[in-house]
């Protein structure tokens, strides 16, 4: 699960002063007193903090992006915060005024990553973290958009596209054989992938799902567990700075990416999806290994001979998605 990956961007290192100098406004005449940078993200960078005088502590997140992602993140808070397990933003500055970059102030929320759970929980663990994080995925999913696309301001879709069948293709051909990710695949590897591009592609022209809104980056990383009476539940989801409006299919293929054919965490994950109310077509999985190949191969597209970590295990995903469908 994107481990030993390396960061394609220098994580934010601030000291104590210039932290407290770039808040001042959220909370005046509070001074910060620790500050710890946190997280496994590969882009953005957070730091909890302590307040004097105050117990709980906050998270201060600097945004990768200019405003537009500062203010989708917290636009998506707002639409979602009644059904989804979010951090709430307590003070957000787009200005760039007192740092260049977009940066805000959340809740802190406890927890532990859902990778955890992956790594060493207890079959209980996973079969309850199951339950809940496909419930969870539903409720996100039942919010729906008129069309597909990349939101703008207000979550309005100010960049429409759909990825049916043809568009699929063009896409794959012009990765796999005039850019990057051919080179990185190698000729055979690419040969087995372009031709289950050709076979299954035109399936996505068939599904006729609403848009919904999806997370697109919904895997162990970005899921915040505890512990409960039945076992762990969805503490909070973090970190929406690629979402957009989509095909169900995009979280459930992420979800999914690492886990065996048919495992428990799976089985349970599908049935609690569909028992909060989502609707699935019958290939709903292969429909989701086509969805996510987009984003292995876009992102082994832009992996480099510095990033071989990365490289070697976006590799290994899609030759085994290759290898599940011959």
């Amino acid at each position: 699960m994107k481990e030993g990956w390396e960061r394609k961007n220098l994580p934010i290192t601030l000291d104590l002063s210039e932290i407290n100098e770039i808040i001042r406004p959220a909370f005046p005449g509070k001074r910060v007193i620790t500050a710890e940078r946190i997280g496994t993200g590969l882009s953005n960078s957070n730091y909890k903090i302590h307040l004097e005088g105050c117990v709980e502590p906050y998270v201060v997140r600097f945004f990768r992006g200019g405003e537009e992602i500062a203010d989708k993140e917290l636009a998506i808070a707002q639409l979602v915060q009644q059904t989804v397990p979010v951090a709430d933003f307590i003070y957000v500055d787009t200005s760039c005024s007192r740092f260049d970059k977009s940066w805000a102030v959340l809740e802190w929320k406890e927890g532990f990553l859902l990778r955890d759970v992956f790594r060493s929980g207890t079959l209980q663990d996973i079969t309850s973290a199951a339950v809940s994080v496909g419930s969870v995925l539903a409720n996100i999913h039942s919010y729906h958009f008129t069309e597909s696309g990349f939101f703008g301001k207000d979550l309005k879709i100010n960049h429409p596209l759909r990825m049916d069948g043809d568009r699929f293709l063009a896409f794959m051909e012009q990765i796999l054989f005039h850019d990057q990710c051919g080179k990185w695949l190698g000729k055979e590897l690419t040969q087995e992938l372009w031709s289950f591009c050709k076979t299954y592609g035109p399936l996505l022209s068939e599904s006729s799902k609403t848009p919904v809104l999806v997370h697109s980056d919904f895997n162990g990383l970005n899921i915040l567990m505890k512990y409960g009476p039945i076992g762990c539940s969805v503490s909070s989801v973090l970190d929406w700075e690629e979402a957009f409006s989509w095909s169900q299919h995009v979280d459930i293929g992420n979800m999914l990416r690492y886990e065996e054919d048919g495992s428990i965490f799976e089985e349970h994950f599908i049935r609690a999806y569909q028992e909060q109310g989502a609707i699935l077509e019958d290939n709903w999985k292969l429909l989701s290994k086509l969805e996510d190949l987009v984003a292995l191969c876009d992102m082994l597209n832009n992996s480099t001979m510095d990033t071989p970590n990365r490289m070697q295990d976006l590799q290994h995903l899609i030759a085994r998605t290759v290898q599940t469908y011959r």
